[in-house]
């Protein structure tokens, strides 16, 4: 910038030194200032003046020492204080280190502590001319700017960290009363890898947040160590049952009642879910015998089940001829000797021995249904012919009845001829015929005595015969 440019546009302000008034016109790149007498509109370069070099500093270059030391008397002699080259050659080294330190990138605590170390070089090394001291100045600003811009994002990031380590601490010590012990330890875990990436935040928040943390995870930590303690004890119970369980479970898988063994295998695989678990390394042993120990039994069951399986099919076989037997006498017409081999086929059908559940049932079925039908058969032929057996006796009771009445019948007529007989007149003895008709009376009344005497034989071979007759009739 020309000298006479950064003047145009410069600010004027009025002030009062030791109760004078002065005017000072500050120039337009914030370095330079003019310093007149009085209260005026302006100030020239060429007037009565003071001109200031650097006002960050107070260092002056005077044109007018009478005036200046009027108007500010501490300021000192800038031609008396000019720097030797010596100075200059000194300030110029530490213009080009403070530079380097500013192109360093962003300042570490290292980098501060050498650029303190240049300021109080620089301090000692006695007058600077404004050139250097600019350059100092700007190079050290530049340092301490961007020192104070990583202070500002280390504070800030140092709230953040705060702020996500109290979440976390937070979350720790909820964990540290959580009842899923396991879940809790593997978020506490994610939580300890979380904090390492977070990064630090000010010293006594961190060691207080950390105490925190810590605490909690002891806490968790002791409370994990006393359940595994309970559960060392219970994996030692656990182990105990199982064992005893392995030593039933290979015994059965020897024994010979298959059906027996089955059903107790099942139960001690309800038992074994119920016990719970012990360490890993026994459980997968003993289950590895306990599961070792059941196929063991179910491939003998399933020998054993396929050997039935053919006898079933044998035994169906003949279960199916003796069903076909049954149903060919259920059509027979001698039910005696059809009812005697229905029973012999009967004591056949219980020796002959199991088929499938399913056969079982439908061949006995059809074998009941057939042998019902037979002996159904054979009743209502029975029931026929005790009806008719019945009948029979009841037309020989009246048939004999029948016969009883003509033979008592006859037997009236026999007494009362033979009545007539006694009854008849002897003839006279005078009558030449006498003889011969007094033995034809005779005849005649022997005879009727000999029917009467038959008849009553007879009827009472009737009466005998008759009672004889309706007591097998009542009891048919």
């Amino acid at each position: 910038m020309s000298a006479g440019s950064k003047w145009t546009g410069a600010r004027v302000l009025h002030r009062t030194f030791n109760g004078e008034q002065v005017t000072i016109k500050i120039a337009t790149d914030g370095q330079d200032a003019l310093v007149a007498r009085g209260h005026l509109a302006d100030v020239q370069p060429g007037n009565d003046h003071v001109h200031v070099w650097d006002l960050a500093t107070g260092d002056f270059r005077l044109h007018d020492m009478r005036l200046s030391r009027s108007l500010l008397p501490n300021i000192r002699d800038d031609e008396r204080n000019r720097p030797t080259p010596r100075d200059e050659a000194r300030h110029a080294d530490l213009v080009s280190r403070a530079q380097s330190l500013a192109r360093s990138g962003t300042p570490d605590a290292r980098t501060i502590s050498a650029a303190r170390e240049l300021d109080r070089e620089w301090k000692s090394a006695g007058k600077a001319s404004p050139a250097n001291y600019h350059a100092f100045r700007s190079a050290m600003d530049e340092i301490f700017a961007a020192n104070k811009q990583r202070i500002d994002q280390m504070k800030a990031d140092w709230a953040a960290n705060k702020s996500a380590k109290e979440r976390l601490v937070s979350q720790a010590e909820s964990l540290a009363s959580s009842s899923d012990l396991r879940a809790a330890s593997d978020r506490m875990k994610s939580l300890g890898d979380e904090w390492k990436r977070i990064g630090p935040c000010e010293k006594s928040d961190n060691e207080r947040l950390w105490g925190r943390f810590n605490a909690a995870r002891t806490r968790l930590r002791e409370r994990k160590d006393q359940e595994f303690n309970k559960r060392k004890a219970e994996w030692a119970a656990n182990k105990s049952a199982k064992e005893r369980l392995v030593s039933q479970a290979e015994s059965l898988a020897s024994s010979s009642d298959l059906r027996a063994a089955s059903d107790r295998m099942k139960s001690l695989g309800d038992e074994w879910k119920r016990i719970g678990p012990c360490e890993k390394s026994d459980n997968e042993r003993l289950w590895g015998r306990f599961n070792a120990a059941r196929t063991r039994l179910r491939e003998r069951k399933d020998q054993e089940f396929n050997k039935r399986k053919a006898e079933w099919a044998a035994n169906r076989s003949a279960k199916e001829r003796l069903v076909g037997r049954m149903s060919s006498l259920s059509s027979s017409s001698d039910y005696r000797a059809a009812k005697d081999e229905a029973r012999s086929l009967t004591d056949q059908w219980r020796a002959v021995g199991p088929c499938e559940k399913s056969d079982q049932e439908r061949l006995w079925n059809d074998f009941k249904s057939a042998k019902d039908r037979l002996f159904e058969a054979a009743k209502r032929d029975g029931e026929q012919r005790a009806a008719e057996r019945r009948q029979r006796a009841w037309e020989r009771v009246s048939r004999l009845e029948e016969q009883l009445r003509n033979t008592e019948a006859a037997l009236y007529r026999a007494q009362d001829s033979y009545s007539r007989a006694l009854s008849a007149r002897s003839p006279s003895m005078n009558n030449p015929n006498w003889m011969t008709i007094v033995r034809n009376q005779q005849e005649r009344q022997s005879n009727a005595r000999s029917k009467i005497a038959s008849l009553e034989q007879r009827k009472s071979d009737l009466v005998y015969k008759l009672m004889d007759a309706r007591s097998k009739a009542n009891s048919l």
